[in-house]
């Protein structure tokens, strides 16, 4: 009856037998007071209120003895059956006549499936970049198989399906891989690749591999693998394009009607900067489709060897440390110039135009007296605020001797006035919130750091800067001096350029730190390493910096830019803010986004489904009413989307999620065959549960209502 299959009532009362024997007591005791009464009553009375008092005995009964009453049911129910279809790009991918979408809607039209959906409970989703019942929600762009398996895993945890129904090419070119997810499947997953048959005649790239840093003057390798069908005996060129300019070529013949292979181009850089290269191959006579013939990849150029100027007026052993260190390390094109009337042969003097002077990554200026370079105010500005460029400064007696007021609107800091140049034992103490700056972070932990500084040798001139810019940040200060601390190193940004200020000396002693204990010399070597590294590299490292994830986007794909905002700790900084506006070429309508922040310093700017075509971009950081920092530059979203770049089948993918989750595999041609050995019987299913009587508020309710 109703499906009942098992009824039991169990007590769990830890006096039974008293209770019990109480129940025997208080019925006899209600037949006793209600078998006569005084004055007596008529007997329908006597029964109805001996009625009322034995069903509160029974209620307080039932309430004592803690009755819990057991049940199982059986019933059956549709086997319930989850349709997964791929809807992406590649669905349209024509083979044999025919493409797959019109294949696979043919199968769902067939009678045998006609007979499944009769006979079972089916839900249908469809997926693409993600998974979802309503098919117009779907971005066909991109296939996201091992996604739309880990959302349907969640969407069922509660009621899972006996077995899901995936008709798909095997594509999967975004999310997970489907191979990541197999451990979370729920319910055994029935394969159906609707891929397989030949198609017409394609050509196309299948992976660019490059360097994305090359170097001005050094050749670099593009390595281009191409897919192709039915295209034995051709002979198709690819191509290296930089704007219209073609900068290699070669020809590859296809000996199999179909397959994978891979060619190399070359590629020289002549000048430093972000290039776009354009990878192509030129369609041939009939071919199918020519949306995967063309990709374009970014690259970022640089100099092959950083040009540094040294410039000494007194040449010493921190001058000649320095020299040596940078040229040993093979990064930087070293001139070293001697002001010194007694030069010699490495006199010289300081470049006096623009040009001669930009030709320069890093100035190092090492005890050289402002008034020397009073004829070279505008192009040393220029040089920092305009070109980018950086200035490592020592300072000496000739610059504590001579002051410039002009270098107040270019030094973090200075001396107010001339003075005479300090001699004598002066430790250095790094400032607490710039512990990690590159400068100062001569070991890998804090504790270190600070026990470091505090060993090394100290310093044996000084230069008492008492007077800083606003804007100046200080790194190391003199030990000692209570609240008004000297700063001895720190810098100042001017624009894009940079000016790092050392005002204690000398370092080189560093060199000989740890020397006797068998350590190398590496203190003296992370410093200006350092030092350098800083002041020459570029923005996109520095800790308040934003970028795009890429410089080239496929069609459909998410364009996204990545924020940073530390202080020079590189400590996340709070209450940030900020925006990414996209600027079309052709001038329509832009688009613009706030950055999210995502936590510990870092901010997300999404863009969904933007148009074909190239970008420019300004994106901004602010904190308050202040400006963090600015970013302008280009991108580019391809006509092409990741779907026509590869339309491949890929039936490994769905091999191993049917093998995985204990389900099948089958080519669409067996579809017919698979859902025959599909059991389309109901499902027999038993629920159980339990059912408690005590502790119930009608319990109490007609307790005191028969007593009543």
């Amino acid at each position: 009856m109703f499906g009942l299959k098992k009824l039991s009532i169990e007590f769990l009362s830890s006096t039974p037998v008293v209770v019990w024997l109480a129940f025997i007591g208080l019925a006899l005791l209600t037949v006793w007071l209600y078998r006569r009464t005084n004055p007596p009553l008529p007997p329908w009375i006597r029964i109805l209120l001996a009625t009322f008092r034995g069903v509160a005995v029974v209620a307080l009964i039932a309430a004592l003895l803690q009755p819990v009453l057991s049940y199982s049911r059986e019933r059956e129910r549709k086997r319930r059956v989850a349709v997964v279809i791929d809807v992406s790009a590649s669905m349209d991918k024509i083979e044999s006549g025919k493409t797959r979408t019109a294949r696979l809607d043919s199968l769902l039209s067939s009678p045998a499936y006609g007979r499944l959906a009769d006979q079972t409970a089916t839900t249908t989703y469809f997926f693409g970049d993600h998974l979802d019942i309503d098919r117009s929600k779907i971005n066909r762009n991109a296939t996201a198989l091992g996604e739309a398996m880990s959302e349907l895993s969640k969407d069922e945890l509660a009621e899972p399906s006996d077995l899901w129904l995936v008709l798909s090419d095997g594509n999967s070119n975004s999310g997970r891989k489907p191979t990541q997810v197999t451990s979370a499947l729920t319910s055994p997953v029935y394969a159906i690749d609707m891929a397989g048959d030949i198609g017409n005649l394609d050509v196309g790239l299948a992976d660019v591999d490059y360097n994305p840093v090359v170097f001005v003057g050094k050749p670099t390798e593009i390595k281009v693998k191409l897919s192709w069908q039915s295209a034995e005996g051709k002979s198709p060129r690819i191509e290296v394009h930089q704007g219209n300019r073609l900068l290699d070529s070669t020809t590859f013949p296809l000996q199999r009607p179909d397959g994978f292979g891979e060619v190399t181009l070359k590629y020289i850089p002549s000048d430093p900067g972000q290039k776009l290269l354009k990878i192509s191959v030129p369609p041939l006579e009939g071919e199918e489709a020519t949306g995967n013939n063309e990709r374009t990849i970014a690259v970022k150029v640089l100099k092959s060897r950083m040009a540094v100027l040294l410039v000494t007026e007194q040449p010493d052993y921190e001058v000649g440390f320095l020299r040596r260190y940078l040229a040993q390390t093979n990064r930087f094109d070293v001139r070293f110039l001697s002001i010194s009337p007694k030069s010699g042969n490495l006199g010289g003097s300081i470049p006096t135009t623009q040009t001669e002077l930009n030709r320069y990554d890093l100035i190092i200026l090492h005890d050289v007296s402002p008034a020397t370079l009073d004829t070279r105010q505008a192009i040393m500005a220029s040089f920092l605020s305009e070109h980018g460029g950086a200035i490592w400064w020592l300072l000496g007696p000739h610059f504590a001797q001579n002051p410039a007021r002009w270098m107040t609107t270019v030094l973090p800091f200075y001396p107010s006035k001339s003075r005479a140049f300090d001699f004598g034992e002066f430790v250095g103490e790094p400032m607490e919130s710039n512990l990690f700056h590159p400068a100062v972070r001569l070991a890998d932990d804090r504790a270190a750091i600070r026990e470091l500084w505090a060993n090394l040798p100290p310093f044996r001139t000084l230069v008492r800067c008492d007077a800083a810019d606003k804007s100046a940040v200080v790194l190391a200060t003199l030990q000692g001096g209570g609240t008004d601390r000297l700063p001895i190193m720190g810098y100042r940004r001017l624009g894009p350029g940079k000016i790092f200020v050392t005002a204690a000396g000398p370092v080189w002693p560093w060199g000989f730190y740890n020397l006797g204990l068998g350590e190398d010399a590496g203190v003296y070597g992370r410093f200006v390493d350092g030092v350098t590294s800083w002041l020459t590299v570029q923005d996109d490292f520095d800790p308040l910096r934003i970028l795009p994830q890429k410089t080239v986007f496929s069609r459909g794909e998410p364009v996204v830019f990545d924020g940073f905002a530390f202080d020079q700790g590189f400590r996340p900084l709070t209450g940030v803010s900020g925006s990414v506006s996209l600027i079309p070429a052709d001038g329509k309508d832009s688009l613009s986004v706030r950055f999210v922040d995502r936590g510990e310093g870092k901010f997300q700017a999404d863009f969904s489904q933007v148009s074909p075509g190239e970008y420019t971009f300004h994106a901004n950081l602010d904190k308050g009413n202040q400006r963090l920092t600015a970013k302008e530059g280009k991108i580019l979203v391809e006509a092409y989307s990741l779907e026509e770049f590869d339309q491949s089948g890929n039936p490994a993918n769905l091999m191993a999620l049917s093998r995985q989750s204990g389900g099948s595999f089958a080519s669409w041609r067996d579809f017919d065959k698979v859902l025959a050995g599909i059991s389309a019987q109901p499902v027999a299913q038993t629920t159980s549960g339990e059912f408690g009587v005590w502790g119930k508020s009608w319990l109490l309710l007609l307790f005191a209502g028969a007593l009543a």
